[in-house]
């Protein structure tokens, strides 16, 4: 091999170990920085998207519910029903609330926590040419409309020997009430005080009763189940404190007590 070659095959190697010194200088930090912890993902939590005006209020009951229990959780808008489907199929993480026999239902898919949330009202509304006593068990062979999507109110109705008939909207329920077509509006204490402005618009007097109060609790899919545990005991703590994060309780809702 000539001189020339043997500078040239030099100079080669020399900067192929400057290049590789190069490289892992880079590289080092590059493996330090991919070691890091990742901050765990949030839990989507499928949240219902007819509250209206209270739903910045469960919003922020939710995301300092899962921090005090060490937690994240991103709330989803969205209609009841669909939150149903994505929870059972793993696609959402929880749900922010559903009635008591909902959840023993559902017991072999998903985890209620053992806490209550809140109680609310089931409200009973009519008109005056409707025979109705206001009595829960005289809405025997009457024809009572619900909401859409209610499922507590769809199948309790039936075993109250009442008719249901599903209203797509409560707009239609002052038309529905004063045709006949239906005899009694069945809804949530969150939801009355919009219907019964909207009825008496039309109508001047509206009648109203208390069904019956039901205990709402929060519901994780399976997969959550080390989580369950944390949660309910934050849960149980800001009931008994009364946070402000604890303040989406409106007329027609029950403050919850201590399930020991």
């Amino acid at each position: 091999m000539t001189i020339h070659a043997l500078n040239v095959a030099q100079r080669f190697a020399l900067g192929a170990t400057v290049l590789f010194l190069v490289w892992c200088s880079l590289a080092r930090p590059l493996a330090a920085q991919g070691s890091e912890p990742i901050p765990p993902q949030c839990l989507r939590l499928g949240a219902d998207e007819s509250l209206g005006e209270t739903y910045a209020a469960f919003e922020t009951f939710f995301q300092d519910l899962y921090a005090r229990a060490g937690f994240c959780a991103q709330s989803i808008a969205m209609d009841p029903k669909r939150i149903e489907q994505l929870l059972v199929r793993g696609e959402l993480d929880g749900d922010w609330f559903r009635p008591g026999d909902y959840v023993a239902a559902m017991s072999d898919k998903l985890i209620g926590l053992p806490q209550p949330i809140f109680g609310l009202e089931a409200r009973l509304i009519w008109l005056d040419h409707t025979a109705f006593s206001g009595k829960p068990e005289d809405m025997h062979g009457l024809k009572v409309g619900y909401q859409s999507g209610f499922r507590w109110l769809e199948s309790h109705l039936p075993q109250m020997g009442a008719q249901p008939f599903a209203v797509s909207s409560t707009a239609q329920t002052w038309e529905l009430l004063a045709r006949g077509r239906i005899d009694v509006f069945a809804t949530s204490g969150l939801h009355e005080g919009a219907v019964i402005d909207h009825l008496k618009s039309k109508a001047g007097t509206v009648n109203r009763a208390l069904w019956t109060t039901v205990s709402f609790f929060h519901v994780l899919h399976p997969m959550h189940q080390d989580k369950a545990e944390k949660l309910n005991a934050a849960l149980k703590q800001m009931i008994l404190e009364q946070t402000p994060a604890h303040s989406f309780l409106q007329p027609g809702m029950q403050p919850a007590s201590i399930n020991e």
